[in-house]
Order: C-alpha cells, then structure tokens, then sequence
C-alpha cells in the first residue's frame, strides 16, 4: 500500500503520490494534470504539460474554455463531471463543485490507505454554492487570508451590481470589465435580475459564451462585436459590453459608463471612480469569513496554505492553529 504523500512546489503545483499534479507543472511517474478552472495561476506551465504528453483531467466548461484560450490539448485530455470519481494510478480522484466560475472543480484524492486529501481550488459561499466535503489533509488557495479581508456586503453585491448596471442604462450603454470567467457568471447574473439589453461581447469573450451555450448554459440576445448586427446595435447607444480586465484602458471611451469588477474592497460595494468610471466589488473568492467556515467544516488534522496563491498565508495558518485548533498547519 503506497504512502499519500503531498507535494507543493513554490509555483504552487500539487502533487498526490506522485500520480497526479494538480494546477501546476512537476515531473511525476503518473503524467496527469488537473486543471481546476482556467484563470491564469491555475494553468501556470500548462505548455510545459501539453509538450511532456501529461493527460489533462478537468470539467467539459474548462477544457472547452482552454482550447478558446489556444491550449491544444484534445488527444490528451479528460472531462470529468462533479461527483464523479476515476482511478489514476493508486488513487482515486473525484471532482466537486466550487462555486468561483463556471466549471471550477474542487478535487477530492483518495489513496490506497483510505487517506483523503482535499484542493480547495478556489470558491465562495461554502456550504451554499460550494459544498465542504471531510478530508483528513486539505490544501486551500487563502487569497483573502488575513482578518481584515472582510465584505460584510458579500450577499448582497449580485442585487447591487444588478440595480447600478440598470439605473447606467438609463442614461446609454455600459461597459464592465472583469477575469475571464467572472464576465460570463456576471452576464448570467444580470439576465436573472431582469437587464435584457444585448450584450456586445469581443471575440474571446464571445467564443466562451457560445461554448458555455453548447454546454447547457443559455444566453440570450449577445452579439460579436464588429459584425454588422453589433455596429447596429453600438450606434442605438444600449448595450452592454463585457470584456477582460486587461482591456480597460484600451476600451473605456469619453462619456461611455464603465464598471470595473474586483473584490479587492472591503468598505463600499460601489465606489465611483470618476465621473464615467465604477468599482463595484463584486469577488468570486470567499472573504476571510468564508475561508474559515470552510476549513472548519472540512474538519482536516492537516492543512497546507499555498503561498503561492494566497495573501497573509502566515496569518491565515495562524489563525487555524490558535482558533480552530488545527495540530498541522504548514505554509508552502
């Protein structure tokens, strides 16, 4: 019976027995990747995968969002639904939801001694949207890992974001920039809450929602910018369009309102930045409250806190050992 061992490179790349490496490169006998979601410090060295023929294991929405991205990874690839477990080498590995964007997996890897070892990948809203599972070692992203990294506006931030977009289109269109991903939860969110101007999306954007659709998810009324039907639509001046963070200085135009997405605010939901400019702080990552109730429902003798992917790792660990009473707690 091999022994569960768990690796963490600094990258922040997870092995498990050697079997499998999890968001990350390493060189391991068993030459399978996880991919839990597609931001960009979750598919760290993913070329580096593809070229040493590791097979890739995510959800349908991920690899589909990873081939958008110009990851070419078809012939080595596996989709795994949640609450579905497979055999890789000597363990077992399943996915379960985590509520971050759409096809985000937390994994779940069962070794030969019954031994469990839980990536949170990352989530909000534990135990509502994203389930908490028992494991016995857990390895958590902290990224609002210190004390102060609290939104006390959490649950109510889809209702405010939902009544800002509204009461900008009553004036003309509205641009909002956010992380791949977030873009199309928030679309999903502003069609719930009754906005139905039609969204102008940018290739990429555009090329993710149709593979989202393809999947189940359904959309209605968006549009590729650049076709005529967008030029049309960009002329009657009510819209809505979405595009990456990145592209804010590049597509903010004089007069346009435009909402910027991040939840690196912790007082307003809503701050103006200028006159046509807005910070709503809408995240897809639990504050700190939420790590907490998190781990404390895992109920772990062991937890791993990825510095690679957190902020106030050392206080977070620390925070688990004095008040949740934790004996293990090591910041790699």
């Amino acid at each position: 019976m091999s022994e569960c061992r768990v690796h963490i490179e600094d990258s922040g790349a997870i092995s498990v027995s050697d079997e499998v490496v999890i968001d990350g490169h390493r060189n391991i006998a068993g030459k399978t990747r996880v991919v839990t979601h597609i931001h960009s410090d979750h598919i760290i060295d993913l070329m580096s995968s593809i070229r040493n023929s590791y097979k890739l294991i995510g959800t349908n929405i991920t690899l589909s969002w990873l081939s958008v991205l110009g990851y070419s990874a078809a012939a080595s690839s596996m989709q795994l639904s949640y609450n579905s477990r497979i055999k890789v080498g000597s363990i077992n590995l399943e996915f379960v939801k985590g509520l971050h964007i759409p096809g985000t997996a937390q994994v779940l890897v069962v070794c030969e001694d019954g031994h469990r070892v839980l990536y949170s990948s990352d989530f909000k809203k534990p135990g509502e949207g994203t389930p908490i599972v028992e494991a016995d070692t857990l390895v958590i992203d902290a990224v609002y890992g210190r004390p102060t990294y609290v939104r006390l506006f959490d649950d109510d931030i889809e209702m405010l974001l939902v009544g800002l977009v509204k009461q900008l289109l009553s004036e003309g269109a509205v641009h909002i920039y956010g992380y791949y991903g977030k873009i199309n939860e928030v679309m999903e969110i502003l069609r719930s809450g009754g906005v139905d101007a039609p969204f102008v999306l940018p290739p990429k954007v555009y090329m993710m929602t149709k593979k989202v659709e393809s999947l189940g998810h359904r959309l209605k009324d968006y549009i590729l910018l650049g076709s005529r039907e967008a030029d049309d639509v960009v002329k009657s001046g009510w819209y809505v369009y979405l595009d990456h963070m990145m592209r804010t200085r590049n597509r903010v135009s004089r007069g346009i309102n435009s909402i910027v997405l991040s939840g690196w605010e912790f007082k307003k939901p809503i701050k103006k930045l200028t006159n046509h400019m807005w910070h709503v702080a809408f995240s897809d990552h639990s504050d700190f409250r939420g790590l907490i109730r998190y781990v404390a429902g895992v109920n772990p003798r062991r937890v791993y806190v990825v510095k690679a992917r957190s902020n106030g790792a050392e206080e977070f660990a620390g925070y688990l050992l004095e008040k949740l009473g934790i004996k293990e707690v090591l910041v790699v």
